[in-house]
């Protein structure tokens, strides 16, 4: 940026500073033009310098007074005359100055014989060395965040960018869980899960940042982290762009998708006496021990989405699932309630309970209350498992395999689900409809089969239900 006492301070041009009120040096000057139109207010945005000799506006006339104002009410940072022995005036009148003093604006002379065209091209020529020093410096920023990445890691790329940005920077996972030191706030994670399933990967300006604080996601096609930032900083905002959209390509790259799976706790799975499940406990959230806690059951999950936010709100939230149905085990958090809001779960059960009755109560309604699919699944789960292992394999191998292979079976069920109408994958996914189209032609590579086939759709459902059991 190009600051006001910059301008002034440029020797070839000896200004006369008749009027310097307290902090405008400071002041970034967004441009310097002249004008004689007594009206020009209306055609100003603020942050300008303005150059005039008074043609249009009489500057020695009581209704200077009003001009002067108006300047200062649409934020003029300055106003320039022009003197000479051809000009209106030879020196800046005595009552334009007291009106400056009394509205607070900055108020100089152009002194003969400088042109204002020197004034305004001192200025562009300043703006421009600005430009590419601030370029220099992003660009040799970005080489040093991509050297902290490899050698040290995110916390090394976060804490630079810190100190280019000169406020504080947090890199968080897509639920505000903390990636490289502390968790968001409780209100920044509630308004970070509503954003996660955004289609739009453009930054968003956060509500209860307190005044101010902008998450830059992370992710191709959907968020797998944030960069948490104070919205304005001590560099100009084209460089602070550039500085987070680059650290944000880095970091896409190191931050892995979801949360990593830690498998299903005992505590759904096998009835443990007291001792059994605080040391289950434990061992799994890595927090201290504990007798009772809150166990939900929520329905109508789609997809995966509901259960990588919950798993990623952090170690002590443990997640079983069984079809529809997720049942979380956690200390109360009401992030919990605010995935299942978002992802549009549906509450069965809520109750505290004591760790060992988990196992017993999430097995009831695993067998009593699961949806329609119940007899399918139960069916399908009295196949041989080495039957089932193969039918698996034929049918969905190649797609397991591939390095892809999670999003693409989470687009494969979503199709699956939603009868083949692909503009319903998209809004469920929260992606492009081209983005669907290529996953499916990717899918069906893989496969070796047609999706438009019935038959096919028949034989990959029944697949992806033995995958899950």
């Amino acid at each position: 940026m190009v600051t006001l006492g910059q301008l002034w301070a440029r020797r070839e041009l000896a200004l006369e500073i008749a009027v310097d009120p307290p902090g405008a040096r400071e002041q970034e000057v967004t441009i310097v033009h002249s004008s004689e139109l007594p009206e020009v207010d209306e055609w100003l945005a603020g942050g300008e310098v303005l150059l005039t000799i008074g043609v249009g506006q009489d500057l020695t006339a009581d209704s200077a007074g009003d001009y002067i104002a108006r300047l200062k009410r649409v934020g003029v940072h300055a106003l320039g005359i022009g003197l000479g022995s051809d000009l209106p005036s030879v020196r800046l009148p005595d009552s334009l100055i007291g009106h400056a003093r009394e509205h607070g604006l900055a108020l100089f002379g152009v002194p003969e014989p400088v042109p204002f065209v020197a004034v305004v091209d001192a200025f562009t020529r300043m703006r421009e060395e600005e430009t590419n020093r601030e370029v220099t410096r992003a660009s040799s920023a970005g080489r040093r965040f991509a050297t902290a990445l490899a050698r040290t890691g995110p916390a090394a790329l976060i804490a630079d960018l810190s100190a280019t940005l000169g406020s504080e920077v947090q890199l968080v996972s897509p639920t505000g869980r903390g990636l490289t030191g502390a968790n968001a706030p409780a209100a920044v994670r509630t308004e970070l899960i509503g954003e996660a399933l955004g289609a739009s990967l453009a930054p968003r300006l956060l509500r209860s940042g307190g005044g101010g604080l902008e998450a830059v996601p992370l992710g191709d096609e959907q968020v797998v982290g944030w960069i948490l930032t104070a919205a304005e900083s001590a560099v100009s905002s084209r460089i602070r762009s550039q500085l987070l959209s680059t650290a944000a390509a880095l970091l896409g790259l190191a931050v892995s998708e979801g949360p990593p799976r830690r498998g299903e706790s005992r505590l759904f799975t096998t009835t443990l006496s007291p001792a059994e499940a605080r040391t289950e406990w434990v061992l799994r959230t890595g927090s201290p021990a504990v007798s009772r806690a809150e166990f939900t059951i929520f329905g109508e999950v789609r997809g995966e989405s509901a259960e990588h936010l919950l798993a990623d709100l952090g170690a002590d939230t443990l997640l079983a699932r069984s079809g529809s149905m997720i049942a979380v085990v956690h200390t109360g958090d009401s992030l919990v309630d605010r995935v299942a809001a978002v992802t549009g779960l549906e509450k069965l059960f809520h109750k505290p309970l004591p760790l060992t009755q988990v196992h017993h109560t999430w097995t009831v309604w695993r067998t009593q209350h699961e949806t329609a699919n119940s007899d399918v699944r139960a069916l399908l789960s009295s196949i041989d498992e080495a039957a089932a292992v193969r039918f698996v394999d034929r049918v969905l191998g190649d797609l397991l395999a591939s390095k892809d292979g999670r999003e693409l079976l989470l687009t494969l069920r979503t199709f699956i689900a939603a009868g083949g109408v692909r503009d319903a994958v998209a809004a469920e996914l929260g992606i492009h409809r081209h983005t669907v189209r290529a996953r499916l032609q990717r899918i069906e590579r893989l496969l070796g089969r047609d999706l438009g086939n019935p038959e096919t759709t028949q034989a990959v459902a029944l697949a992806l239900e033995l995958a899950e059991l």
